[in-house]
Formats: structure tokens, C-alpha cells, sequence
């Protein structure tokens, strides 16, 4: 079986990188909602699915204490590597994180060297599931101001509004707006995909140069740092 390295130390290069490989330590932000475990590692931003076996009742059962709230991110310190393994649904392969041996959590700590909110623009990547193309002009896009504003674009119409950040992990949008230009398909579409995930947003994993925005757990858009000032 094929497996990948998991290389989160903080000397390392990017974490999950391709290639057979040892287990190896490291750092991320885990979240687990009704029967799955999701991780993001702090040092590339990368996200994968966590494995049931091995270690993970012991990473469950601490997140299940230590979490506020449930779907809350969680920093989490473990052993482990990645494998492909089938789809439980449809065709195909997918990655998932073996947790050889569960270390510890820290429900005030989340990933050190991160980009901050206002030090970038941040570009949208994906929506939920779905990849948005790389090259995708004009790009939906995000800026975190001083005093709490928030001003971007949908890729489409560009957008204003407010947002609150607190601790390691929350984050929610206010008072959203936009300019009202006709939007054709599928702009129309992302746009209002776009609306919906940042009122919905509770929380925010900051990974790397990754931002991402969850409700309750559920991962509903990916940002990507750019720009840096």
C-alpha cells in the first residue's frame, strides 16, 4: 500500500509530501463531527481525512473533552502517516491519516507561523468539496481590515461587511453587502455560494498560508494568502 509522509515538525518542509516514508511528529487542527475526524496540518495547510483505527478512539476521546463546542478546531500533537486508501463512497482513491500514537491537545494553542487575517488578500480555492479552477479570472477574493471591516469580491460583485476573530479558532461575517451587477452562470452560482458560506461561518482553521472557514465543523470555503504586505 501506498503511503505518504506526514511531516509536521517545524523544521520540515511541507508536510504530506509524496513518496514511502516513516511515521513521523507532528502538529494540527482536528476537528470531528458525528462519526469522522478531519485534520489540517499546521505546516503546509493540507487537509485529510482521519482513519478509525490505530490511535484515533484516544485522539476522539480527548478532542470529545477538550473541545468547547461541538465541531469546535482543536491543536492536536500526534504520530502518524498517510495512506490512499478506496473511497468508501464512489470510485477512486483518497488520502487518510493514520494516528499511530495520540499525543495531546491544547484548546488555546492553534498553528504558530501562520499568516494573519489582515496581512494578505486572501483568494478563494475551494467551496466545500468542489476545487476551483487556479487560473479562475476574475478571482473571488477576501480582505480583512482594520477596525473589523471586511471587503473583497465574489468574482463577480465586490463585497463589504464586518467580521469579529477571536481566540484561536472563531470568526463570524456581519452585515454583508454587494454591488448588484447581473451575474451569468456560473458566477451567479459561486456568488451565492460564496454569500452563504461567510454568514454561515463560525469558525476559522489558520494553517500556513491556508484560511479556512467552517460552520460548526463543517469546512465550507478555502483561502489561499496572496498579495503579502
Amino acid at each position: 500500500m501506498r503511503t505518504t509522509t506526514l511531516l509536521l515538525s517545524l523544521l520540515a518542509a511541507p508536510c504530506i509530501a509524496s513518496g514511502p516514508s516513516p511515521t513521523a511528529p507532528g502538529d494540527g487542527i482536528y476537528v470531528h463531527l458525528a462519526d469522522s475526524g478531519r485534520f489540517v496540518d499546521c505546516r503546509s495547510g493540507k487537509a485529510v481525512l482521519v482513519a478509525q483505527e490505530a490511535d484515533n478512539a484516544a485522539l476522539e476521546r480527548a478532542y470529545l473533552h477538550a473541545a468547547g463546542t461541538p465541531g469546535a478546531p482543536l491543536w492536536v500533537s500526534l504520530l502518524g502517516h498517510v495512506e490512499k486508501r478506496q473511497r468508501q463512497e464512489g470510485p477512486g482513491t483518497e488520502e487518510r491519516l493514520v494516528v499511530e500514537r495520540f499525543a495531546r491537545t491544547q484548546s488555546s494553542r492553534g498553528c504558530t507561523g501562520v499568516t494573519e487575517l489582515g496581512n494578505a488578500r486572501w483568494r478563494l480555492v475551494s467551496l466545500g468539496p468542489w476545487q476551483l479552477p487556479p487560473d479562475e479570472t476574475p478571482p473571488a477574493f477576501l480582505s480583512f481590515l482594520p477596525g473589523g471591516r471586511l471587503a473583497g469580491s465574489t468574482g463577480c460583485n465586490r463585497i463589504i461587511g464586518e467580521y469579529r476573530s477571536w481566540g484561536v479558532a472563531g470568526l463570524a461575517v456581519l452585515n454583508t453587502a454587494t454591488t448588484r451587477m447581473a451575474c451569468q452562470s456560473p458566477a451567479a452560482e459561486r456568488e451565492a455560494a460564496v454569500l452563504d458560506a461567510l454568514r454561515r461561518s463560525t469558525h476559522r482553521i489558520q494553517a500556513g498560508t491556508v484560511l479556512e472557514l467552517l460552520a460548526e465543523g463543517i469546512p465550507l470555503a478555502r483561502f489561499e494568502a496572496e498579495s503579502l504586505r
